[in-house]
C-alpha cells in the first residue's frame, strides 16, 4: 500500500507531458470549489504529515532543517524522511525517531525515492544520462543495502512489498523479485503507478497525445478493473477498491482538479481549485481524500468525502514545489 502521498516522480519518462486538464463526462457529479475561506474547519489530519517542515503524527512534533522536506512514511515507531538542498541536490533519506535521532539510509532524492508497504524497505531511483536506471533497496531501520539493479528506459520503482518491487517505465512494468533478482513483467504497457499489497497496477496503453488510455489491472491475472482515455489514476486507498483521478495529461507543478471514484469508475466526487494546484494527494481513510491545496496566496489541506469537503488545517501561504535531481 502507499500509505502517504501522491509519488511524483513515479514514471520520469512518462510524467513528460504537458499540463492539461481534459473535460470530464456528462454523468461527473457538481465540483467542489476548494478556497481558503470557503470550507468548514474540520479536524487535524489524522495520519502522520508535514506541517510545514515539521513532522506531525499525534503529540510528535519533529522539525527537519533543510530547505526541501518530504515525509515517505513511518517505519515502526520512527519516520522516515527524504531532504534536499534548495536546488533539489544533495539528496538524503533519514530515519527519524521521536526523541530526533538520525540514521541515514541512503543518499537519494526524496522524490525518486519511496518507502515500501511493509514499511520495511526503502527503494530508491537513481537515473542517468544514457537510458538507464539503478534501483536500489535498503533495509528502512539500518540502511544497509539489500539489492541493486540496472534497468533499461529510464525504469522507476513504483511501489515495493517484502522482496518484490514494482517497477514501471514507457513500455512496460515489471516485477523484480530481490532475493533471487528475477525479473517478470506485469504488464506489456508502460506502468506509472500501482500497489503491491492491494495487486494492481496503472498503465497507459501508448502515450496519451497519441490516444493512448490508461488502464488498471490486477497485477496477479491482468483482470481489468478500470479504463479510461481521459483520466489517470493519480492515489489508490488502502485496498484499492476507491481512486483518485487526475487529467490524463496533466503535469507540471499540480492538477487543477481531482476526481473520486470506485476502482470499477462510478464517480463520487469532483473537487477544483479555480485559481492554483492542488499538490500532494492521499487517502487518509478509505473513503476520505485528502488535497494539499495552493489556492491563489493560501495552502492549506482539504479533506473531501463524496460531495462534502472541509479544510483539515490552518492556512499556510502558498508555497512553489521545489523539484529537481
Amino acid at each position: 500500500m502507499r500509505p502517504l502521498s501522491r509519488t511524483f516522480a513515479a514514471l520520469a519518462a512518462v510524467a513528460a507531458l504537458a499540463p492539461a486538464l481534459v473535460a470530464a463526462p456528462a454523468s461527473a457529479m457538481p465540483a467542489v470549489t476548494l478556497t481558503p475561506h470557503g470550507l468548514p474547519r474540520g479536524a487535524d489530519v489524522s495520519i502522520p504529515h508535514l506541517d510545514g517542515k515539521t513532522v506531525v503524527d499525534g503529540a510528535v512534533r519533529l522539525k527537519v532543517k533543510a530547505p526541501t522536506v518530504r515525509l515517505l512514511g513511518k517505519s515502526g515507531t520512527a519516520y522516515i524522511v527524504g531532504t534536499a538542498n534548495s536546488s533539489g541536490g544533495h539528496g538524503r533519506i533519514y530515519r527519524i525517531t521521536a526523541d530526533g535521532t538520525r540514521t541515514l539510509l541512503a543518499k537519494a532524492h526524496p522524490y525518486e525515492t519511496l518507502l515500501a508497504g511493509d514499511a520495511a524497505t526503502v527503494v530508491t531511483t537513481k537515473y542517468t544520462a544514457s537510458p538507464k536506471s539503478t534501483i536500489s533497496v535498503y533495509n528502512a531501520t539500518t540502511g544497509a543495502t539489500i539489492s541493486s539493479r540496472v534497468f533499461k528506459g529510464y525504469a522507476s520503482a513504483l511501489d515495493a512489498q517484502g522482496d518484490r518491487v514494482l517497477v514501471g517505465s514507457i513500455d512496460k512494468a515489471q516485477l523484480w523479485t530481490t532475493t533471487t533478482n528475477s525479473v517478470s513483467v506485469a504488464s506489456s504497457d508502460g506502468g506509472y503507478i500501482g500497489d503491491l499489497s492491494a495487486d494492481v497496477v496503472g498503465t497507459f496503453t501508448k502515450d496519451p497525445y497519441d490516444g493512448g488510455c490508461t488502464e488498471v489491472r490486477r497485477i496477479s491475472s491482468g483482470a481489468l478493473l478500470w479504463r479510461s482515455c481521459t483520466e489517470q489514476v493519480a492515489a489508490f486507498n488502502a485496498d484499492a477498491t476507491r481512486i483518485a483521478t487526475i487529467g490524463i495529461m496533466s503535469d507540471g507543478i499540480g492538477p487543477g482538479r481531482v476526481d473520486a471514484r470506485t476502482i470499477g469508475g462510478q464517480h463520487l466526487g469532483r473537487y477544483q481549485v479555480r485559481a492554483g494546484w492542488i499538490g500532494t494527494i492521499s487517502f487518509e481513510t478509505p473513503t476520505a481524500l485528502l488535497l494539499e491545496v495552493n489556492a491563489g496566496h493560501k495552502a492549506f489541506t482539504a479533506r473531501c468525502t463524496g460531495a462534502a469537503c472541509e479544510r483539515a488545517s490552518d492556512l499556510s501561504p502558498a508555497q512553489m514545489p521545489k523539484v529537481g535531481g
